[in-house]
């Protein structure tokens, strides 16, 4: 199912990424640059301001700036100052700017293969074996040719950890304790959710501690630990669901196409070598961050509500008709949907 002839920037990764030999980023070179050529420097369009989700591009930009003592830049944009978050894909097309960063769930219609990726409760353990998949998923030629039609080439996943479920009141110990819960959620795992008994509605995250703190909800899911620590909902809440893997979105960063084909090879290469990094820069931040909000939510002294078979059960229910539901609409915009979602499974089962 996937091509081994296809050439793409973050193909280095997929073996590094799946045996754990993630090469660490170096310290600036304090002598020449270990890979000589011209002076290039890529705009790469971000939002928001530096954190966990960007520091993959982060790892990626500082490796190729070290191995060129500065010659190739990648200076990241954040804040939108070159484009909506959900325009980026449109920026890249016309290159308005040589990288950026875009999720599909933002404008599934435009990337519709990608959101393959993004379905709730695949066999997913770590951000690892994430990284793996994703870089798999890129190889696919039908995922290549989505890229193409915006005239980008892909360039590295951007990670987020599985979601968990936060909130007040009592802890959830059961099935049917779950009846009933407000919880704000999403996507797949909103449907995850809702399969348990709760009732679904959607809060803006800036707007989630004043609607938990004010009794509007009683739940949240969110990337498991920095999304709660962000937003601080651990100060509030009462217990917290204990390694369930709900799901994660998975957003994206790719290349003008004609920025990429203009750089001199070595720096392709580069590129290349450099995906590995990224992704051990980002992977590693997160666990820095983990370690510091296990230890928030350990002095918050929010209860662990741990993952019974009954309540597994009915998510993996849920689950399989959610696959489902998306290959039947994914296959009518022409796409061999059964065939991704086969290739997702394939690589997840591989990277564990």
């Amino acid at each position: 199912m996937q091509s081994k002839a296809i050439t793409k920037i973050g193909l280095a990764a997929v073996l590094a990424a799946s045996t754990g030999l993630l090469t660490t980023i170096p310290a600036a070179p304090a002598q020449a640059a270990e890979v000589d050529g011209p002076e290039v420097k890529w705009l790469v369009s971000l939002w928001g301001a530096r954190r966990g989700f960007t520091e993959g591009i982060e790892g990626l930009a500082q490796y190729v700036s070290d191995k060129t003592d500065g010659n190739f830049e990648m200076s990241l944009q954040y804040g939108e100052v070159l484009s909506s978050s959900r325009e980026n894909l449109d920026g890249l097309h016309i290159g308005a700017f040589e990288a950026g960063a875009f999720c599909a769930s933002y404008h599934p219609d435009k990337t519709p293969a990608l959101g393959g990726l993004d379905l709730a409760f695949l066999p997913i353990a770590s951000l690892e074996a994430r990284a793996r998949v994703v870089e798999d998923y890129y190889q696919l030629p039908v995922v290549q040719e989505e890229f193409g039609k915006w005239n980008t080439v892909p360039l590295m996943g951007i990670l987020m950890p599985s979601y968990e479920a936060m909130g007040t009141g009592e802890p959830p110990d059961t099935l049917g304790e779950w009846k009933g819960v407000r919880i704000s959620s999403v996507g797949g795992v909103g449907q995850l959710m809702s399969a348990l008994g709760a009732s679904i509605t959607v809060v803006t995250a800036p707007d989630m501690f004043q609607s938990m703190e004010r009794g509007l909800i009683d739940a949240a899911t969110f990337p498991y630990t920095y999304a709660f620590a962000s937003y601080r909902l651990h100060e509030i809440a009462d217990w917290v669901t204990d390694n369930w893997g709900l799901g994660a979105t998975v957003c994206h960063s790719a290349v003008n196409k004609d920025a990429y084909e203009a750089l001199p090879d070595q720096y392709k290469e580069l590129l290349r070598e450099g995906i590995a990094a990224g992704y051990e820069h980002q992977i590693e931040k997160y666990r820095e961050v983990d370690i510091e909000n296990e230890a928030a939510f350990e002095e918050a002294g929010l209860t662990r509500v741990p993952l019974t078979d009954e309540v597994r059960a009915v998510i993996e229910a849920a689950a399989e008709p959610s696959w489902i539901a998306w290959v039947a609409s994914a296959t009518e915009e022409g796409l061999p949907a059964q065939d991704l979602l086969e290739s997702i499974l394939e690589s997840a089962a591989a990277a564990e």
